[in-house]
């Protein structure tokens, strides 16, 4: 069996969706939004290894396409049962634990990722996740058994759609607000819309006109600028 991997962070991505479909190949200032995610995931310190889990379906052809001109790592399985996805991804990479992420996530940050695990490190528990931060500033960590429980267990479409539901219903779960500067929920850094995806947009332009990081720090900041600039940050 191959070494056990400590911490295993699994992006799930698909082409298919239904409000803005092909969003993760979507250009966010020269790169693809699903490479902007696995940038943010690269500053963990904790995270032994990312894996970009997308299907089997043609359309998502494109994605493993990409991964392998990039040298990233990818695992294809179920559509539309992404917890199986996660469980033959974890089982095939040997994960003890697992981070879960979605790819329309960009400004995820590595501290906050490593902050989580160090929390739940210090706790004995099945899952854990931060509340109250920034829409799109989201990360779960939670057991290799714990998944495994939901694999095996799980009947409704919505828990094996969403991955962790039964995780949350049926396991021991720790939650904790996120670091203070991080807790505006109010504000949105995700791409879920065609809407989302011009402001995140508008936002790497700044970046790169102002010559500053496109990272979480930075796009708060910004969105308090548009809010007094009478501009919408929802």
């Amino acid at each position: 069996m191959d070494k056990l991997v400590e911490y295993l962070c699994i992006i799930q991505a698909r082409v298919n969706s239904s409000r803005l479909p092909s969003k993760v190949m979507l250009d966010l200032a020269g790169q693809t939004l699903l490479e902007r995610v696995y940038e943010t995931v690269l500053d963990s310190k904790k995270i032994n290894k990312i894996i970009i889990a997308t299907s089997t379906q043609t359309t998502d052809d494109i994605i493993e396409l990409k991964l392998k001109a990039l040298n990233i790592e990818c695992y294809r399985g179920d559509l539309d049962n992404v917890l199986k996805r996660f469980y033959d991804t974890a089982l095939m990479f040997n994960a003890k634990n697992i981070i879960r992420i979605t790819a329309d996530n960009p400004l995820m940050d590595g501290k906050i990722i490593d902050n989580l695990i160090s929390i739940y490190e210090s706790k004995d528990i099945d899952y854990c996740s931060f509340t109250n931060a920034v829409y799109g500033l989201s990360a779960e960590v939670f057991s290799f058994e714990s998944l495994q429980t939901a694999y095996n267990n799980a009947r409704d479409n919505f828990d094996r759609e969403h991955v962790t539901p039964y995780i949350i219903d049926n396991c021991l779960v720790y939650t904790e607000d996120v670091e203070e500067k991080y807790r505006k929920p109010e504000l949105s850094a995700t791409v879920d819309t065609l809407d989302d995806y011009i402001k995140i947009n508008k936002f790497y332009m700044y970046c790169n006109k102002n010559n500053i990081l496109p990272n979480i720090d930075n796009y708060i900041t910004h969105q308090i600028i548009c809010l007094k600039e009478g501009e919408n940050v929802k």
